[in-house]
């Protein structure tokens, strides 16, 4: 890329007769967007998914204009009096601005095409590059679609000002007010990605903040999914007549704010209220501004965080490596490296914290639609029961560094035993104390002891089935540090099968204490589910048992073998 530009400058000075460095601000608007151009080329060849990905999400997006189209014809021309067509603008904007700031912030893996680091080592300041890179962010098939959209509204919009207008002065005035003030709606949806981009990229360098990124923007997507899935369901027992003013009040605040103002306007201009429109295009104007500073410091601090790497004072704090709860042995050993790996490793932060999202939602599906409970707090256990399945490609994780297990002749049976105390150190408190909340809020209390005890032998039998099914099955993952939501090796074979067996043998030894922990719970009584839950838990220890014994036989004979499966990331 550098090559690239170099030569693009040499040219334009030449041509513009400019002196060394020097060249014009439309000269590089004009190669960025070339240059985005031949990236955006490049990207589809020989990349069968993304063409036919883009093919899909365009035809999605057609049918979007089509009904957006037909959305405001309904409400336009079709309705006679048009009353909730300013309602509908308002909202459609509020949701068009917040769509775009949304995306980079919870669509992990999507990378900026044009990374401001990749311009760290040009004679280049973020003011010069600034107009280029906004140019170049204009021109994506998203930004497209939203120009089109905001064109149709644009289009209703005077329809129904010429056609429905309260009157004449306030239709010219909204009128005057519509293109400038829509067209600022979509450079503040193009701002708003690139400024967080250009954020997420001068934090970059920071290996711990970028793993801590990706890992709150994975949790963030789940929660405002499941939220989602609960609002909806929810929808049925609300009376829409109490929800539509807590709605109205909603669009109304929102339009106060950078996510709503800049297409509120026109229809606050022809609705008469010339001190809220005005009070609005500051709040729009500021907002620009604001981001586009914010931008711009962004992209000096990425471009130096470029050149300057991952930063270390040197001042890091240094801990033993064996706990002091723990044996001074190998097993200790083991247990805390295993306890680095679980407070560090992206992979397994992205394995724990999914789970308290999926407690909540279960909890709240539970506490919206009361006749499911039962179904909800089964679907906790289980849940917390797969947990076991975490550890089930230790080996995998290891990775090229699993050499070191082979040369320091570390036993099998540590080696294997070590990880599965840190992982119940760091995952069993979590998912136990959990399950018992969510079991109090659906009311449930009174059945903890078969909730627990039940949970408890399912992760003892997921921890078995998982050191063994670890041994003979191990695959390669993706290294430390990269985006969970990146890792490849789910779609291998070894992967696949290794989560079908060890996802079977966590409730497959457990049907004797599920049978009787029905049986406790269809009228046979407390003592009934509290039998229940002690077998569970004793059938659990010994799957454990027995996982262990035959993993670390497998580990000790054929480690160096097993070691050439994963020494390789993916």
């Amino acid at each position: 890329m550098a090559g690239v530009l170099s030569s693009e400058q040499t040219a334009v000075a030449s041509a513009q007769h400019a002196g060394h460095g020097e060249i014009p601000t439309r000269a590089v608007i004009r190669l960025l967007m070339g240059l985005k151009w031949t990236l955006w080329k490049r990207s589809y060849r020989k990349n069968v998914g993304k063409i036919v990905g883009t093919v899909i999400g365009s035809l999605y997006a057609l049918g979007g204009l089509v009904g957006l189209t037909f959305a405001f014809l309904g409400t336009t021309l079709w309705s006679g009096g048009g009353e909730t067509f300013p309602l509908i603008l308002r909202t459609l904007g509020v949701a068009a601005v917040l769509l775009w700031l949304l995306v980079p912030l919870l669509a992990f893996g999507v990378d900026d095409t044009l990374d401001a680091r990749a311009f760290a080592l040009l004679p280049r300041r973020a003011r010069e590059l600034q107009p280029g890179l906004f140019a170049a962010a204009a021109l994506s098939l998203p930004s497209l679609f939203t120009l089109a959209a905001v064109a149709v509204a644009t289009v209703f919009e005077a329809i129904w000002l010429l056609l429905l207008g309260p009157g004449p002065l306030w239709t010219v005035l909204a009128l005057i007010a519509l293109v400038p003030a829509n067209l600022a709606g979509v450079v503040l949806c193009l701002l708003l990605p690139r400024a967080v981009f250009a954020h997420q990229a001068g934090r970059a360098s920071s290996r711990s903040g970028r793993e801590l990124g990706g890992i709150l923007a994975m949790v963030v997507f789940l929660a405002v999914v499941y939220a989602f899935s609960v609002g909806m369901q929810s929808l049925g027992s609300l009376d829409l007549d109490q929800l539509l003013p807590t709605f109205l009040v909603a669009v109304d605040v929102l339009a106060w704010t950078p996510i709503g103002a800049p297409f509120a306007v026109p229809m606050d201009l022809a609705e008469g209220a010339v001190l809220v429109a005005l009070g609005r295009a500051a709040v729009t104007a500021a907002s620009i501004w604001l981001v586009w500073r914010w931008w711009r410091r962004s992209l000096d601090a990425a471009m130096t965080s470029a050149l300057t790497g991952d930063a270390s004072s040197g001042t890091a704090k240094v801990s033993a490596l064996v706990p002091r709860w723990a044996p001074s042995t190998a097993l200790g050993a083991v247990i805390g490296r295993s306890l680095r790996y679980w407070r560090r490793d992206t992979r397994y932060l992205a394995a724990i914290s999914i789970y308290p999202v999926m407690f909540v939602f279960f909890g709240a599906m539970g506490f919206v639609l009361p006749e499911s409970r039962s179904f909800m707090m089964i679907m906790v256990v289980a849940m917390g029961g797969l947990t076991g399945i975490a550890i089930s490609n230790e080996i995998g994780f290891d990775g090229p560094a699993g050499w070191v297990n082979i040369t320091a002749g570390a036993p099998a049976r540590a080696n294997l035993l070590g990880r599965v105390v840190a992982a119940a150190v760091i995952v069993l408190p979590i998912v136990l104390v959990l399950s018992a909340a969510v079991s109090v809020v659906l009311g449930m209390a009174a059945h903890l002891p078969v909730i627990l005890l039940g949970m408890l032998g399912l992760v003892l039998s997921g921890w078995g089935a998982s050191v063994l099914a670890g041994t003979l099955l191990p695959y390669p993952t993706s290294p430390p540090g990269t985006n969970p939501m990146k890792d490849k090796s789910a779609s291998s074979a070894n992967a696949m099968l290794s989560m079908a067996i060890t996802s079977a043998a966590v409730g497959v030894p457990q049907i004797p204490a599920i049978g009787l922990a029905i049986w406790g719970l269809l009228g046979g009584g407390p003592l009934i589910e509290l039998l229940a839950g002690l077998v569970a838990v004793l059938i659990g220890a010994v799957v454990l048992v027995v996982g262990l014994r035959l993993g670390a036989a497998r580990l000790e004979r054929s480690y160096p073998e097993l070691f050439q499966k994963v020494r390789a990331f993916v």
